[in-house]
């Protein structure tokens, strides 16, 4: 059997029908949902008093911001170490909040998605936990005339457990027709690995966008490499 995690399959489509994207995720926690930005604002708040007392700090020296910032801080250095009380104190601690509330501003709900795009291809996508490295999330675009089809196998994940998964079978890139180098399987939602019911759903709706009303099959011909076979659903 797949995982028995229960997630949650979100599907979104354009105006146009013509692209659908399909997005696995855990079911989002109470925390994420109610309490996060409580907290964010709350660590804002507290920065409040702090910054009011080093505004005041710095109109009573006559220096801009900045300047009585490096002013305390010299001071502090100038002591043999850096001293936790009073405005140095109150800087470290507006630090402290705002490092916090901007942590968990960019906490996030982790997923897999796959967008189908008709006559186009697939985007294959995964966001982790935090905002920020979504410049580094997984993402990879494969061209329909790179596709041979998208499949649902059964395999061994962890110690031993049976379970299902989707993925998207590439042709190979070889100038020999009958070579099979280069072909290569793209797991759909590999954070997750979602249950059966799951990947049937979105393995219908996908090859129905993609390939239209026929279903097409790829065998491999003696001398010719890979050629189409299609057949009326």
């Amino acid at each position: 059997m797949s995982s028995t995690k229960d997630y949650v399959l979100n599907i979104e489509t354009d105006a146009n029908e013509k692209a659908v994207k399909f997005t696995v995720q855990n079911r989002p926690s109470f925390f994420l949902r109610y309490l996060r930005m409580p907290l964010v604002a709350a660590l804002v708040a507290l920065c409040v008093p702090s910054v009011m007392k080093l505004r005041e700090g710095s109109l009573q020296s006559g220096l801009k911001p900045h300047h009585f910032l490096l002013h305390v801080l010299q001071q502090s250095i100038s002591n043999h170490g850096i001293l936790l009380h009073g405005d140095m104190g109150r800087i470290l601690a507006v630090a402290a909040y705002l490092f916090g509330a901007i942590l968990l501003a960019s906490l996030q709900q982790p997923s897999d998605s796959i967008m189908i795009m008709e006559n186009l291809g697939v985007q294959l996508n995964s966001r982790s936990w935090w905002s920020f490295t979504s410049g580094m999330s997984n993402g990879e675009f494969i061209p329909l005339s790179d596709m041979i089809d998208i499949v649902i196998h059964e395999g061994f994940h962890g110690y031993g457990q049976v379970i299902f998964y989707m993925c998207v079978l590439t042709r190979a890139k070889s100038t020999h027709p009958d070579s099979g180098t280069g072909n290569s399987v793209k797991v759909v939602f590999p954070n997750f690995l979602p249950r059966k019911d799951i990947l049937l759903q979105v393995w219908k709706q996908s090859r129905a966008l993609l390939y239209g009303p026929t279903r097409k099959h790829y065998r491999r011909v003696p001398g010719q490499g890979l050629r189409e076979v299609s057949t009326m659903l």
